[in-house]
C-alpha cells in the first residue's frame, strides 16, 4: 500500500506537466548570510491563464517561496539549508 501512495505525487505532477508550460523563466540571486542562492522564477502557462512562481535553489534542491513578500525567499534558504538532502518530498 505504502508504494502506491508514493507514485501519487509523480502522477500529479506528470498530470500538470501534461496542461502546462513554462513560458518563462528568470534567474537572479539572494544572498543569505554572505552566501549567494540562486532564485528562479517562472510564469506558467495553463488552459485557465497564467501565474508565477518563485524558488530558491539550495544544495540542488529548490524550495518555494514568494519572492514580493519581505523575507520568504530568505526564509526558504534556511529551510533549504536545514533540510536534510536526502529527505523526500
Amino acid at each position: 500500500m505504502s508504494r502506491k501512495l508514493r507514485f501519487l505525487p509523480a502522477l500529479s505532477m506528470l498530470a500538470l506537466g501534461a496542461c502546462a508550460t513554462v513560458a518563462e523563466e528568470r534567474l537572479s540571486s539572494i544572498v543569505v548570510d554572505d552566501e549567494s542562492y540562486v532564485l528562479r522564477t517562472r510564469v506558467i502557462e495553463t488552459e485557465n491563464g497564467s501565474f508565477e512562481t518563485t524558488s530558491a535553489r539550495v544544495r540542488g534542491k529548490y524550495f518555494i517561496c514568494k519572492i514580493d513578500s519581505p523575507g520568504d525567499c530568505e526564509a526558504a534558504v534556511r529551510r533549504g539549508r536545514e533540510s536534510n538532502i536526502f529527505d523526500r518530498d
